[in-house]
């Protein structure tokens, strides 16, 4: 299943940097090299084929912007998903960037992802998932208090069942009525609402700076026996989030990091 306003811009542009750069490579050697030879003694092809190396160098530098757009458009969606903290910063993005950024998770969690810079802020399939031979289609939902009503989860079972699709998940940043909840019962739909979907955010953010906060933010570490328990910031009285420090001395080590970092930077060192 294709999005309608689908093209080779946008499909590079979504695309590793490195796609753009092989296709360019690929393109331009076979302008330049390769199509005058194609021409043999043919009156009326020889000149074309001779004229199409000129084109080469156009073509290089279209797919070496591409590429530096892909590598842009790639930061944008990682910067989106590490700088998330809470509901109110998912509900602050536009809703493209939400499918930017619901898009990035899965591409984490080693999901290959379809989706597109154009569009419209209405219903339909978001994105489309495909990983160990399954198609996934995603609904999207940025809502800020309204629950999300089963026409919406009925919607995409049809959409489910004409694509002939493996399952669907409806995302939302807000919550689910019950009626919503009991049809999507026994049926291959997931509804992700918005704790949820900070959980799952927070599961896949890259976490840079944690050895820094344990090494100088020693005076305000508190030791807890319980590792399991998740426990309140002792300076802001944030909820702390569990986290693993990448580098330095404490590198491996297990901590509490508050949520509100950077700016409380307080942590909380757990023994194992």
């Amino acid at each position: 299943m294709k999005r309608n306003n689908d093209s080779l811009a946008n499909s590079l542009i979504m695309a590793p940097w490195w796609v753009s750069v092989i296709l360019g490579i690929l393109v331009y050697s076979g302008l330049k090299f390769v199509a005058p030879g194609l021409g043999g003694e043919n009156m009326i092809f020889k000149p074309i084929a001779q004229a199409v190396p000129q084109l080469a160098p156009y073509a290089g530098v279209f797919f070496a912007m591409l590429a530096v757009f892909s590598y842009i458009f790639g930061r944008k969606q990682a910067a989106l998903v590490d700088k998330q903290q809470s509901l109110d910063s998912l509900c602050a993005v536009s809703w493209k960037e939400f499918e930017w950024l619901v898009g990035e998770v899965f591409r984490r969690q080693g999901y290959r992802t379809e989706e597109s810079l154009g569009g419209g802020a209405d219903g339909g399939i978001d994105l489309i998932l495909h990983r160990d031979g399954q198609t996934t289609l995603v609904q999207c939902k940025r809502w800020k208090s309204k629950a999300v009503g089963v026409p919406i989860v009925r919607e995409i079972f049809g959409i489910l069942t004409a694509e002939n699709a493996d399952r669907a998940i409806v995302i939302t940043t807000s919550k689910f009525t019950k009626e919503s909840e009991n049809f999507a019962a026994k049926k291959p739909i997931e509804l992700i609402d918005g704790h949820r979907l900070l959980e799952l955010v927070k599961s896949v953010q890259t976490q840079r700076t944690e050895a820094p906060q344990v090494q100088k933010a020693a005076p305000e570490q508190v030791s807890t026996p319980d590792s399991c328990a998740i426990p309140q910031c002792p300076k802001c009285n944030s909820t702390m989030v569990r986290r693993t420090a990448r580098r330095g001395a404490n590198a491996g080590n297990a901590f509490w990091g508050c949520t509100d970092y950077p700016k409380c930077r307080s942590v909380i060192s757990i023994e194992s």
